[in-house]
């Protein structure tokens, strides 16, 4: 995995879905006991089981609840309150769920638990002191950097939108990046564009729908004013009004992918990684036996470079100049 994403997007969502608190949502939190019941907790402040860890030398307090693929780590001496901490936890961890029901999938296994930093100036996402998701240096492991619901004035409305469902876009929307990490490539033989690894294609605007600030049923009706694509384009509108693409199609088609990763079926080898790395033609394949039509046109028309493709069609005069290798410069 090269490259770095960062999705710098305050006060907006998806670019051109404005963030607007509306009403409160009632969040609960879900402990896993030990005998792997779920109980529902009335409230969001429930402490969560911590432990002392170390992150590239550097001692972080980890919180838990065990069974999870993501923990919520803090730099020691911590500076934020730890009831700001189990309320994000327990935001999230709603959030997740839904995510995990649009996508069909979560993080690979082998990059889990999920790090999610949640203060910018600590020792892993100083150097990027913005929203971010990523590989550690020194361990096949995913992380995030987010300040959890953004930026309020004062500690107590921060931790009221922590436990908002609708205050979970920032993490909700770094954490999908890591579910992408490892199951598509920015290589196709002599081309390479590392951009597309974050596809923010799907991951500006899914989360929406995870947390309720987007009706489902308008999902292919909905199009975003600002073009979500890392390479300039509405892929998702593109394969709606073209192919017939609707949100379910969405998880049966990244289990798809996964099985094509977990199979050993992907073309491209990456260090590191338990087994080849699907390229993005074959994810195009994927939707083509999926929805009964050839989807090259809908790739082509959000702007997605010919060189993932065989260079098979020329990109519309629209669309940025994708005929160069790519690089692996920050996507801001």
């Amino acid at each position: 995995m090269v490259g770095l994403a960062g999705c710098n997007l305050p006060g907006a969502i998806g670019g051109g879905i404005t963030f607007t608190p509306t009403t409160d949502v009632q969040i609960i939190d879900q402990t896993v006991e030990a005998t792997g019941e779920v109980t529902t907790m009335p409230n969001a402040n429930v402490p969560i089981p911590v432990s002392l860890i170390q992150i590239e030398g550097v001692p972080y307090n980890a919180y838990q609840i065990p069974g999870d693929p993501f923990r919520f780590v803090c730099q020691v001496p911590c500076p934020l309150d730890l009831q700001y901490i189990y309320a994000e936890y327990a935001g999230f961890r709603v959030a997740h769920a839904r995510l995990i029901e649009l996508t069909g999938i979560d993080t690979l296994t082998e990059l889990q638990p999920v790090d999610m930093h949640l203060v910018f100036e600590d020792s892993i996402c100083a150097d990027y002191p913005y929203g971010h998701a990523y590989i550690y240096a020194h361990v096949h492991q995913a992380f995030t950097c987010t300040d959890g619901p953004g930026y309020y004035p004062t500690l107590e409305e921060k931790i009221q939108m922590a436990t908002r469902l609708d205050g979970q876009y920032f993490p909700l929307h770094e954490y999908m990046h890591t579910i992408f990490f490892g199951r598509i490539s920015g290589n196709a033989g002599n081309f390479q564009d590392y951009k597309v690894e974050f596809f923010h294609n799907l991951v500006v605007p899914i989360p929406p729908y995870a947390i309720g600030i987007l009706d489902p049923a308008g999902f292919c009706s909905y199009r975003d004013p600002l073009a979500p694509g890392d390479c300039g384009g509405w892929l998702i509108s593109e394969l709606c009004t073209q192919n017939g693409f609707q949100l379910k199609d969405l998880a049966l088609s990244l289990i798809e992918l996964d099985k094509l990763y977990q199979s050993d079926r992907g073309q491209i080898s990456t260090e590191g990684y338990a087994h080849p790395i699907p390229g993005v033609a074959q994810y195009r394949d994927i939707l083509n036996r999926l929805l009964g039509s050839d989807t090259t046109n809908a790739f082509a028309a959000s702007c997605w470079p010919p060189g993932f493709f065989g260079n098979s069609f020329s990109s519309p005069s629209a669309c940025i100049d994708n005929s160069t290798t790519g690089t692996a410069t920050p996507v801001k």
